[in-house]
């Protein structure tokens, strides 16, 4: 199992699907994010960077939270303690495994962005 621990990890992709399991226009049309992880604590943090959103589009996505982690090869649990919006002060649990030694697929099985599931984020190391 790879270890996570003093690693950094920017944010590449986001898809989403619906609940047919086909492809739909994903909440984070230009993702910018980074995740990094300390021996216990991991801290993230996620937004959109199109320089402007089309009329009647939700709100620009935000969110940040911190706290000790978990990871057993498949699972990320996170029991977040501070976060930007306090109903993510939770855990979060993610399927989560490497797609090559520098690439990681996470799957929240938790709500995120409003969603029970449907969510996929691809992040690459930072070197």
């Amino acid at each position: 199992m790879q270890n996570l621990s003093g690693t950094i990890w920017k944010l590449v992709e986001v898809h989403a699907t619906g609940e047919d399991g086909r492809e739909v226009e994903a909440p984070i049309l230009c993702p910018l994010g980074i995740t990094m992880f300390g021996d216990e604590r991991v801290l993230a943090a996620v937004t959109d960077t199109r320089p402007t959103l089309s009329p009647g589009a939700p709100t620009r996505p935000f969110f940040s939270y911190t706290g000790t982690y978990q990871w057993d090869g498949t699972t990320l649990s996170t029991v977040a303690d501070a976060a930007s919006k306090p109903d993510m002060v939770t855990e979060h649990v993610r399927d989560m495994h490497f797609d090559g030694p520098t690439r990681l697929v996470v799957t929240p099985k938790t709500s995120l962005l409003g969603r029970t599931a449907g969510l996929t984020f691809v992040w690459e190391r930072v070197e």
